[in-house]
């Protein structure tokens, strides 16, 4: 499966996601493919090393039962062996289900059993003593391999357990796997499961096939064409087990013959950049607005003139997004901020980069306008796992930054009388496993509807206004996005976290989470200046929740607000692993401070 070096250019014409690979291994040979950073610095494993373990790995799956059509599960960090495992699965015509590595025992029984997985493979000690307990509880499984076991685990009568290392040897020593069998993959296949965030109700398996991912490769394709992509340095800290990562941080990076460095934590993010200097990353807006935060504090701790010359340039934000050019002082202006703000910045983020890439959530325009003033591309788009993921994204020579962008190239997108946004193409889901009746009510003659609310305007530029479920109707009758809302408290620097209710109430409450700094300042305050730190916090929540307010309409704006007790997260289960809001879970949570805000202001 050779090819010459120059045929990886353009949309990706392969029958399936394992020719792509390894035709795009034999351009990359010897070079640099997977990085990780250990402790004594950043090592990488060649695109042939990797396609070697494959097969290997391929080898000894196919030894211990693994074949078509059966499920395999994957639950570890973003690391090498991740990848091998995903490859080879799929090489053998098997599936893959990628599952975070947040979830419980419980939840992690459920999936075993509920995608019929025949192994797991994790990635520690730590993760196995969770999965272990759900693998032996799952009829189906019948093997789980650890690639760090840290001591010796006992296998059971139903269950045998081995150590990656030996899992590798018996490989090499098993029935060898060629390259070849890719081609007996066919573009409808299942490349994987990929489980939705149950933000509601139980995950349900979305069937992502071979297609499906290839038609999210070529609309990728098309749309960053302008970007001028050729071997790039993509940072992946985000989860494999997302759809969003492992579509556009892991098999477009294959495409584009690219090198991935995978971060082990996001609090090295700041290093990573210097030491990586990438130039293409995706990530989640929460990512976006800590480094937004990160830039304006290093920017307020130096002097007056740097302070002022950035705050002037983060407010020029029309002109800079848009480059008019209309007199000689703008030019003249826009050079002297070019060398005294934006290039440090520039080099700070390592000097390389290209674009940031948003996805998984809403992005708050007011932090797109930020980074793209600072000449910093920030392109939002839409997606969600049942479309491969991606649905759209913004063009970089044409950005609406309030919008999602315009629909990749093969997606076909209407709005509904009722407004919801509907998506048909390649890139939709073969359907949810095992859930035919769940896979009807979703997909409606070719159309998948997305159960989210939108607007497209005359350019063809999406806006989602909110998810559909997430709706609330107050007792006067009026529909109000919680999106909108949310988006207006968490842009203000003073509140972490927000969520409203208000759902067939007389008004607008919110549940917020005060920022980590705001936290501090209080206990200084309070150990200081013997101010009662609460009363303080309370007092500068709501002066946040006023700004907010102002941006608000009538029936949106908060007129009650409480302190979560905690931030929202996976762990405390208030959070869903790929970080969206538990909604029932957090109102029962706080139901009786929700119902004291409401029974306080009839008083």
């Amino acid at each position: 499966m050779s090819q010459s070096p120059t045929q990886y250019k353009g949309p990706p014409q392969e029958p399936n996601l394992l020719t792509l690979f390894f035709q795009r291994s034999a351009i990359g040979g010897d070079q640099a493919f997977i990085w990780e950073r250990l402790s004594d610095g950043w090592r990488y494993h060649s695109w042939q090393v990797i396609s070697d373990k494959v097969l290997t790995c391929a080898a000894a799956l196919r030894q211990r039962g693994i074949s078509r059509g059966m499920r395999v599960a994957i639950i570890a960090e973003n690391r090498h062996e991740w990848v091998v495992a995903d490859l080879a699965i799929m090489l053998l015509g098997a599936i893959s289900v990628p599952l975070f590595t947040t979830q419980t025992s419980t939840d992690y029984g459920f999936l075993l059993r509920q995608s019929g997985a025949r192994a797991a493979i994790c990635s520690s000690a730590r993760l196995a003593y969770q999965v272990e307990p759900a693998a032996q509880a799952a009829p189906n499984c019948l093997f789980m391999v650890v690639m760090d076991p840290g001591k010796i685990f006992r296998s059971f009568a139903n269950l045998a357990i081995l150590s990656w290392d030996d899992l590798m040897t018996e490989g090499t020593k098993a029935k060898p796997v060629s390259q070849d069998e890719a081609e007996a993959i066919r573009h409808e296949d299942i490349a994987c499961i990929i489980y939705n965030s149950g933000a509601t109700e139980s995950p349900k398996g979305v069937m992502l096939t071979h297609k499906s991912i290839l038609a999210n490769l070529i609309g990728i394709e098309e749309r960053f064409s302008g970007l001028k992509l050729d071997k790039e340095r993509f940072l992946s800290f985000l989860p494999l087990s997302h759809a969003y990562e492992h579509t556009v941080g892991l098999f477009h990076p294959i495409h584009m013959v690219s090198e991935i460095f995978f971060l082990p934590r996001p609090e090295l993010l700041s290093t990573a950049m210097l030491e990586v200097k990438p130039t293409l990353m995706t990530a989640v807006p929460r990512l976006y607005d800590v480094l937004k935060d990160r830039l304006e504090t290093v920017f307020r701790q130096q002097g007056p003139l740097a302070r002022f010359l950035f705050n002037r340039t983060v407010t020029k934000r029309d002109e800079t997004v848009r480059w008019r050019f209309s007199d000689l002082f703008y030019y003249l202006e826009k050079m002297m901020l070019d060398i005294m703000i934006r290039r440090p910045v520039k080099a700070r983020l390592g000097g390389n980069l290209k674009a940031f890439i948003s996805g998984g959530a809403a992005l708050n325009p007011e932090v797109g306008y930020f980074f793209n003033a600072l000449n910093v591309q920030l392109l939002q788009g839409y997606g969600l796992t049942e479309a491969s993921p991606v649905v759209s994204v913004n063009p970089p020579e044409k950005l609406k930054l309030a919008t999602v962008g315009l629909p990749l190239k093969g997606a076909q997108v209407k709005v509904t009388s009722a407004g919801e946004l509907c998506v048909k193409g390649d890139m939709i889901m073969a359907g949810y496993w095992d859930d035919p009746a769940a896979t009807r009510q979703a997909i409606k003659k070719g159309w998948l509807h997305t159960g989210d609310l939108a607007e497209i305007d005359e350019d063809g530029y999406i806006t989602i206004l909110g998810v559909k479920r997430d709706m609330l109707v107050n007792s006067g009758g009026e529909n109000i996005s919680p999106l909108r809302v949310e988006m207006a408290l968490t842009a203000l620097p003073d509140i972490e976290q927000a969520m409203i209710v208000g759902d067939r109430r007389p008004f607008v409450a919110a549940i917020l989470t005060p920022a980590t700094a705001l936290l501090t300042q209080a206990r200084d305050k309070e150990a200081s200046e013997d101010i009662a730190a609460d009363n303080w916090l309370i007092k500068r929540m709501a002066d946040a929740v006023q700004t907010a307010n102002a941006n608000l309409s009538p029936s949106e704006r908060i007129r009650q607000f409480i302190l979560s007790d905690e931030p929202f997260s996976a762990q405390n289960k208030l959070l869903t692993a790929s970080g969206q809001l538990r909604r029932k879970i957090i109102q029962d949570h706080y139901a009786a401070r929700i119902d004291a805000m409401y029974h306080k202001q009839k008083q």
